[in-house]
């Protein structure tokens, strides 16, 4: 009986020295070496397990944490909001009071951009084969790519987007490129992009080289320097694809196509005051009613034309076809005049002046005005 009850209190102070992953007196522990980067802006969350000792254990945090970071019970989460390399120490204490601590850094920095992947045949092939273009799990609003395919010929009626990629793609069967501007109707998270048939002039191991531009879900770019594309005109550009992929299925806000129409009228009407200003000097009259010499009045009366247009540029209406809804109709109007000029432009386009004499507004009031009937100078598809 006494023999027992020896074992058992053997037993019972075996089982509270012992830990789940290791036997009886395993010295505590904190078992991770390093803290994983964070991204500035980006949900994190990293884990800082403990193993030997007496549990439960009870975690504590020295040294000063980015803004938008917690440390509760081992874990570290939260959306940093500050760059830089914070230095900190995770102390892990068990049921008995032992103590340990591991120091670490912590580096947020700014996100990566997505990283585009390429599956095409790695040995030599003379037959037509499919490649497949994926991004890495990075969130992305938009992208622009410049592919050289140096004897592969697509077939770009094999072309498959992903549903949520609205495109315009422009081969150059010279200089064998191929461009794509892509703006996404929510925003992409990672996978498969787009798929294309490629022929081989001769048997080769294919090669296909890219240059890429990525933005992220705010619209802002990863990298600032987009390909490197020769000059070409369109009316439309990478900012009128992105304002129709937001737009895509909706109708557009009221305000867009109302803030339009005054930037229309309000250049000659902002020519007009100059005479009536003028018209209480006795020399000064004659020089702007005619309208056809320069002077200081039309000078003045210029430069709130060209204020007010300016105003008016992110006033793009992007249901061109003008029937209420934002749909396929609108893309491919988008696409056939379509310019894929170098680097495109990051900000939305400026209204042009207006002149002060008031001879040159009608022509240029009817280039926005008429989006539904584009000029075909562009060849996207």
């Amino acid at each position: 009986m006494r023999l027992a009850g020896v074992l058992i209190a053997a037993a019972l102070l075996l089982a509270a020295c012992g830990t789940n992953e290791g036997g009886a007196g395993e010295p505590l522990r904190i078992t991770v070496r390093s803290a994983p980067p964070a991204y500035l802006g980006e949900r994190y969350e990293a884990k800082f397990p403990a193993s030997g000792g007496v549990r439960p254990y009870r975690y504590e945090l020295e040294g000063k944490l980015p803004q938008g970071l917690n440390f509760t019970n081992g874990r570290l989460s939260g959306i940093p909001r500050e760059k830089g390399s914070f230095k900190i120490t995770v102390v892990v204490t068990d049921a008995a009071l032992s103590s340990r601590s591991t120091s670490f850094t912590l580096a947020v920095k700014d996100p990566p951009p997505p990283a585009l992947r390429i599956k095409i045949p790695e040995s030599e092939t003379d037959a037509p084969f499919i490649a497949v273009f994926t991004l890495s799990e990075r969130p992305a609003s938009a992208l622009r790519l410049r592919l050289t395919t140096k004897d592969l010929k697509p077939d770009l009626a094999s072309f498959k987007a992903a549903p949520e990629l609205l495109y315009v793609l422009r081969y150059d069967a010279e200089k064998q490129t191929l461009d794509l501007d892509g703006a996404f109707t929510k925003t992409f998270k990672g996978g498969e992009v787009f798929r294309l048939k490629f022929e081989p002039a001769r048997k080769l191991r294919p090669r296909v080289q890219a240059q890429t531009q990525f933005f992220d879900a705010k619209g802002e770019p990863y990298t600032k320097s987009p390909p490197k594309r020769p000059a070409d005109t369109g009316r439309y550009s990478f900012e009128e694809l992105r304002a129709l992929a937001a737009a895509w299925n909706r109708k557009p806000a009221a305000p867009q196509k109302g803030a339009a129409a005054p930037s229309a009228t309000a250049a000659p009407a902002k020519a007009g005051p100059p005479p009536s200003e003028g018209g209480g000097g006795s020399e000064p009259a004659p020089a702007p009613a005619p309208g056809t010499a320069p002077s200081t009045g039309a000078a003045e009366a210029q430069t709130p034309a060209g204020e007010a247009g300016a105003e008016a540029a992110p006033a793009f209406d992007p249901d061109l076809d003008g029937d209420g809804t934002v749909n396929a109709a609108d893309l491919e109007l988008l696409r056939q005049d379509y310019a894929f000029n170098p680097g495109g432009r990051l900000t939305p386009p400026a209204v042009p002046k207006a002149p002060a004499p008031g001879t040159q507004p009608p022509s240029e009031n009817q280039t926005p005005e008429n989006p539904a009937a584009p000029p075909a100078s562009n060849p996207g598809s």
